[in-house]
């Protein structure tokens, strides 16, 4: 179970900062009193703990904590902090606890409500988790955390115009926050936002250099703007430093293509398919490029390895159409093309209408299956 310990301690621990220098001022004059009530010696051990804990020293923070929480049940500080330990110590339903009995304390506990939620994000509650960052934020800009884990969680969801206004509060809380930026990119990039995308995914890298996935969103959503040479001088600044990567060269191939540069499409086309052959995307894409170059043997062989990767791929039957016409291969031609509009291409059925082509013999329909007599010996095989 992958846990943010960034978010839920850190934040837990800045949000008790205040508090417990107060405690600590308070616990200093307590020394010297001869007996301590209950209240006061919780507070004393929750300062120790919470010093432990901020010093990294988690076994210390365990002991000190539990002390405060013996002495004062109904003392809600040391059970977030001992919840955020516990986090540390990668001890999850044991901070779960102590993340729930310190909001049943205190409600308003946002720190406690940011920890919780993020474990159960890991458990797969998405709902209550979702409910807890909902409370997170109203204690302010302190938590814009919670601003981007709801963000993500709509994202996730297809929630593109709910999910940009989270990582909006996100970046209202924290504005060098580069991951909230890149979001923010992401969640325009869906919307067809694509100029706004591009100036966040350049704010995110203004914000961390290395961040190349958004060098790579950028190039994507510069290509979607028709800013094709923008978009290649990032896909070939990502590519230096990741030469590997074979979706990045597919689409580094389509910005060639629609660039008008169909060899080096093809060659990155290529390159891609020689890091995955089973990549059908860059078959396909590869099949295309070569009807450009009026390479109709090459754009069919390509087609047809697409389909045999993916036996439903419209735009690989639309592409074989065409090559095969080109060849042609007229009968096949139409075959392909009435296969693309069986499988939600239009274009496939207008191709066909246009070449003259006979309407599609009907599919048969099933037949039952026979029964069959039990195997022999002598059948078995």
């Amino acid at each position: 179970m992958a846990i943010l310990l960034a978010t839920g301690s850190s934040q837990l621990a800045d949000a008790q900062t205040t508090k417990a220098d107060t405690t600590r001022l308070q616990t200093a004059r307590l020394d010297t009193a001869q007996a301590l009530t209950p209240a006061q010696l919780a507070e004393k051990a929750y300062a120790k703990g919470l010093a432990s804990f901020q010093a990294k020293d988690y076994a210390a923070a365990m002991t000190s904590l539990s002390e405060a929480i013996t002495a004062k049940p109904d003392y809600a500080p040391p059970y977030g902090t001992r919840a955020a330990t516990h986090l540390e110590l990668k001890e999850y339903d044991l901070a779960l606890a102590d993340f729930d009995q310190a909001i049943k304390l205190e409600p308003a506990n946002y720190a406690s409500l940011l920890g919780r939620a993020q474990i159960y994000e890991a458990k797969g509650k998405l709902s209550e988790a979702e409910l807890d960052y909902s409370e997170a934020m109203k204690g302010g800009s302190s938590y814009g955390p919670a601003w981007y884990k709801r963000g993500v969680l709509r994202f996730q969801r297809g929630e593109y115009q709910q999910a940009r206004d989270d990582f909006d509060g996100a970046i209202k809380a924290n504005r060098n926050d580069a991951y909230a930026y890149h979001e923010r990119a992401s969640a325009n990039q869906k919307l067809g936002n694509y100029v706004d995308a591009t100036l966040d995914y350049t704010t995110a890298l203004a914000l961390q250099p290395n961040l190349l996935s958004a060098l790579l969103n950028r190039a994507a959503a510069q290509r979607r703007a028709g800013q094709l040479a923008q978009s290649l001088r990032d896909y070939d600044t990502y590519l230096k430093a990741k030469p590997d990567d074979a979706l990045a060269l597919t689409n580094r191939g389509n910005a060639r293509y629609e660039n008008k540069d169909f060899k080096g499409a093809v060659a990155d086309f290529t390159q891609a398919i020689s890091l995955d052959a089973k990549y059908a995307l860059a078959w396909n894409n590869r099949a295309a490029a070569h009807l450009k170059l009026e390479e109709y043997d090459k754009a069919e062989a390509d087609a047809s390895q697409a389909i045999s990767l993916d036996a439903a791929y419209a735009e690989a039957f639309l592409n074989r159409g065409h090559a095969r016409e080109m060849l042609r291969k007229a009968g096949d031609a139409c075959q392909d093309w009435h296969k693309a509009a069986e499988l939600g291409i239009d274009a496939g059925k207008s191709y066909a209408l246009l070449a003259g082509c006979p309407a599609p013999e009907p599919t048969p329909a099933a037949e039952p299956a026979a029964a069959t007599e039990p195997a022999t010996e002598a059948g078995k095989q």
